[in-house]
C-alpha cells in the first residue's frame, strides 16, 4: 500500500463528532504541515501563484492508517499510531514566519473512528503540544477506469480479425435492382438502414 509523508506536521485542534445515523463517534484531526514538493507531486498540485493569501486544493485520500512521529529522538517514544478513514479539506495558506519572510503552509483533516482516539490524541497533545512531527499515511491508490471495450474478451483470433478486415476492404457487388411496387403486391416497403457501429462515450 502506498505511503505519503507529511513533514513538519502538527495538530492544530481536534474535533469530536457524533453521527446520529450511524450511531458512532468520529474525530476530525486538523493538521498543519509543510507544503513540500513530494506531497505536491503525489497530489498533483502546482505551485500557488505569487502574492496569494490562501487557496482550496482538490483531492481527497481514502486512508487506512497513520503514524505520527514527533521530531527529536527523545520524543519518539510518544509516537502515535491510529487507524483512519481518509484525508481531505486540503488548503494552502501563505503565512509570515519572520519580519520579511513567508512560507506556504498546508492544512487538512484526518478522520478517524478508532476506539479511544480522542483520549489518545489528548494524551499526545499534553506531551507534545505544538511540536512538529512526521505524519506517515497509508492510502489507497485509485485504479484508472477501464473503457467498456477493454473489458470485453476477444472472441476471434488476430488472423481471423485480419481476414475480416481484408474482406471489409473488398468492394461489395452491385445490389440487384429493387422490385417495383407492382411486383411487391402494391406494398411500399422501405429498406432497413444499416445499423451503425456502437461508439464509446
Amino acid at each position: 500500500m502506498p505511503k505519503l509523508i507529511f513533514r513538519a506536521a502538527l495538530i492544530r485542534f481536534v474535533d469530536l463528532r457524533y453521527d446520529d445515523k450511524a450511531k458512532t463517534k468520529y474525530v476530525k484531526i486538523n493538521f498543519t504541515a509543510a507544503f513540500s514538493e513530494p506531497v505536491r507531486e503525489a497530489m498533483e498540485w502546482g505551485e500557488p501563484p505569487a502574492g496569494f493569501a490562501s487557496a482550496k486544493l482538490d483531492g481527497d485520500l481514502t486512508a487506512s492508517h497513520f503514524i505520527l512521529t514527533p521530531d527529536g529522538k527523545e520524543l519518539r517514544q510518544h509516537e502515535l499510531q491510529m487507524d483512519c478513514t481518509g484525508l481531505g479539506e486540503f488548503q494552502v495558506f501563505r503565512v509570515q514566519v519572520g519580519e520579511d519572510s513567508y512560507e506556504n503552509e498546508l492544512r487538512f483533516q484526518v478522520v478517524t473512528t478508532a476506539s479511544g482516539s480522542a483520549a489518545l490524541l489528548e494524551a499526545y497533545l499534553e506531551t507534545i503540544g505544538k511540536g512538529t512531527a512526521q505524519l506517515r499515511v497509508n492510502f489507497e491508490q485509485q485504479q484508472p477506469l477501464e473503457m467498456e471495450d477493454d473489458k470485453q474478451e476477444r472472441l476471434i483470433s488476430k488472423e481471423q480479425a485480419a481476414d475480416t478486415s481484408e474482406e471489409a476492404d473488398e468492394p461489395e457487388p452491385a445490389a440487384a435492382p429493387l422490385a417495383s411496387a407492382v411486383l411487391m403486391g402494391g406494398s411500399h416497403q422501405k429498406r432497413k438502414p444499416r445499423a451503425d457501429r456502437g461508439t464509446v462515450n
